[in-house]
């Protein structure tokens, strides 16, 4: 997991480890209750708590303190030499900071997510404690399940039967998820909800309770030839899996998942089948990284969120080597002396006994019984003062958040620019039970009285040469599209005076079609129609072919999304080929924008940044302007894959054609 978040592009499907660790937490945990029940004929659920408290909240408190510190000593730092904006990447990091925190205090981190309608794959910025997601469903179960296995040990079931009931809980977690998938494809829900997520821990609890079985039976646990067996091709299975399994395939939550934590469990039974392989993992550096994995998983994160943001202007997913590189380096060494430290001493004494003991360090006395004052006030200062100086900067971090984000600010205000709307220009409206064979299109001779006065549009696209060489007005624009174009939406109507920008957070490319279809039946559609859609799922070819026969005669400019989505090269392809097969469609290239300077786009490696927007407006002026140029009946033929194009370049614009410049 700590692989994926540094470096996502070279293993795509590291998201499993969280599903690994489930199965293993899973088989633990039940293992550590059946064996106390074996041997002292009772389970202590005082006990149990009491013990995954020492062990989880120490270390959690640590990090909770630490991470909020680092951020406010941050934008202090910029209050301080006068560099801090609204809406920078440094305030996003604080934005729901004491929500957050109370999540983390309650284990309920998942769920907040979740009643808050965030998106865990999308979100507009990186939240600094996001990965705690997964340890709130973790103690979630700490504190369900003991009482589940009391209930059936209460009950005399046997552990067959216990590890039957476990498997069909898992059964029906599993197609929960897939059933509850919605058809956007935003998994937030499914991905982190404790009922739908809950597979890969009642896996490994039917796990534990099948070795329970055997064990009460004397019976030979496995055949170490078949468990070798399976362990083998569940290791091989998770390799392909944590590199090919794409985070936002459906396969992924109808499935993928539930394979992983098989996969996992018939890893773990082999290490359990084969006692030499568990000697093996159990000495070395394996022991040592397991000793201190949770610190690991506990840091990484917001480490590499504040490093990101230091270094790379917040985008985590595009991190630089030096972000990696520092990441790793703090995260050990925070992991290393949490474990030393602070999660040793309250695992082995105790909170009371652990707290006695720092006061000792504390109050040293000397042999003569002395208190060797010196060294007290040393010590007080160094620990007291830290602590208290910690604790009070994650304070004021959490008192000075921000309520939003930029990027939440910047679609404010897109979509206030949006909501002007466009005016009445065109055909005469047709009623509202049109047919798409009923939309007018320019040159159908359309015309009836207009409201607010308004003049027609032409009746027609302009012939060659009645425009000059450059991107449109804005009045003669119409814009249909997601969350990029409105985040874009202020810079669009600064530069083109006029336009009409219709976008939406979330759209899809289907909807887009459909609002062009409204605007069309309603006389709004403009000469020039410019469609930034695709960011939020596939661009399917009926839809497309929708889109260019509404839009008529008018000269489409399509631009190409951008982003980390397993649909988007198919959706990109879409475009390109789209503008080879009409003569009146065009590409505004922002993919290739992106992709030779990546620092347009803000943290969320989707919507640019506010300079970026400026790149995003020359993208489609640019598309527009060769739009403006595009001789109206070119033969089709004449824009095939090759040279031949008849067609004027725009020198050092980010536009093709679709098909000059290749399928990318």
């Amino acid at each position: 997991m700590v692989v994926y978040h540094l470096v996502p592009a070279s293993l795509p499907g590291g998201y499993i480890g969280v599903d690994v660790f489930f199965v293993l937490s899973g088989f633990l945990i039940t293992t550590i209750l059946l064996r106390e029940h074996a041997r002292t004929g009772r389970v202590s659920l005082r006990r149990f708590w009491l013990h995954r408290a020492r062990r989880l909240l120490p270390a959690l408190a640590a990090v909770l303190v630490v991470g909020l510190a680092s951020v406010a000593v941050a934008v202090s730092a910029l209050q301080i030499r006068g560099e801090l904006v609204e809406g920078s990447v440094w305030g996003d990091l604080l934005v729901g900071a004491g929500a957050q925190v109370a999540a983390a205090a309650t284990f309920t981190s998942n769920w907040v997510t979740v009643a808050l309608g965030q998106s865990y794959a999308a979100a507009s910025a990186p939240h600094l404690f996001e990965n705690l997601w997964s340890l709130a469903v973790e103690e979630q179960f700490y504190v369900l399940w003991p009482l589940a296995v009391m209930a059936a040990l209460g009950l005399g079931i046997v552990a067959r039967r216990a590890s039957a009931g476990a498997a069909a809980v898992a059964a029906a977690s599993a197609l929960t998820m897939a059933a509850l998938l919605p058809a956007d494809g935003d998994a937030t829900r499914v991905y982190m909800g404790t009922d739908t997520h809950a597979f890969g821990l009642m896996i490994g609890a039917a796990l534990a309770f099948w070795w329970a079985a055997d064990d009460a039976r004397g019976a030979p646990q496995a055949h170490p030839a078949r468990a070798t067996t399976l362990g083998i091709t569940g290791l091989l299975s998770l390799g392909a899996l944590a590199a090919f399994l794409p985070w936002d395939s459906t396969w992924t939550y109808r499935g993928g998942l539930l394979l992983a934590s098989l996969a996992a469990a018939a890893a773990i039974h082999m290490v359990v089948a084969v006692p030499a392989i568990g000697r093996a993992l159990d000495t070395g550096p394996a022991r040592w990284v397991a000793a201190r994995s949770y610190g690991l998983y506990l840091w990484h994160w917001p480490v590499l969120v504040v490093l990101a943001t230091a270094f790379d202007g917040g985008r985590v997913r595009d991190a630089s080597l030096l972000t990696v590189a520092l990441t790793l380096a703090l995260t050990v060494g925070a992991a290393t002396a949490s474990y030393r430290w602070i999660e040793t001493p309250v695992r082995r004494m105790g909170f009371r006994r652990a707290g006695r003991a720092m006061l000792g360090w504390l109050y040293p006395v000397a042999p003569d019984g002395a208190v060797r004052r010196r060294v007290r006030r040393r010590r007080v200062a160094l620990v007291g003062g830290a602590g208290a100086g910690l604790l009070a900067l994650a304070c004021a971090a959490i008192a000075a958040a921000p309520a939003r984000t930029g990027l939440e600010m910047q679609l404010d205000a897109g979509a206030a620019i949006a909501a002007g709307g466009d005016a009445p220009s065109g055909p005469a409206l047709p009623t509202p039970d049109a047919t798409p064979s009923d939309v007018p299109t320019p040159g159908t001779g359309a015309s009836s009285p207009l409201a607010h006065g308004e003049p027609p549009l032409p009746a027609r696209v302009p012939p060659p040469g009645a425009l000059p060489a450059r991107a449109p007005d804005g009045d003669q624009v119409t814009m249909v599209g997601d969350s990029v174009a409105l985040g874009s939406a202020p810079a669009l109507a600064d530069a083109m005076p006029g336009i009409a920008v219709d976008a939406e957070v979330g759209r899809q490319f289907a909807a887009g079609v459909d609002v062009v279809e409204r605007l069309a039946r309603k006389g709004r559609l403009r000469p020039y129609v410019v469609v930034a859609l695709g960011t939020n799922g596939a661009v399917p070819d009926e839809d497309m072919e929708r889109l260019i026969r509404l839009a008529g005669d008018r000269r489409v400019v399509l631009v190409t999304p951008y982003g980390d989505r397993s649909w988007m090269p198919d959706s990109q392809r879409a475009v390109r080929r789209a503008a080879g097969a009409h003569d009146n469609v065009v590409v505004a290239d922002w993919q290739r924008a992106v992709e030779e300077d990546p620092s347009v786009l803000g943290p969320d490696g989707i919507h640019p940044d506010v300079d970026g927007q400026e790149t995003f407006v020359e993208v489609v002026e640019t598309g527009l302007a060769e739009a403006s140029e595009e001789p109206a009946g070119t033969d089709p033929d004449a824009t095939t894959a090759g040279a031949g194009d008849p067609r004027p370049a725009v020198e050092g614009g980010y536009f093709t054609n679709g098909m000059t410049s290749g399928i990318r």
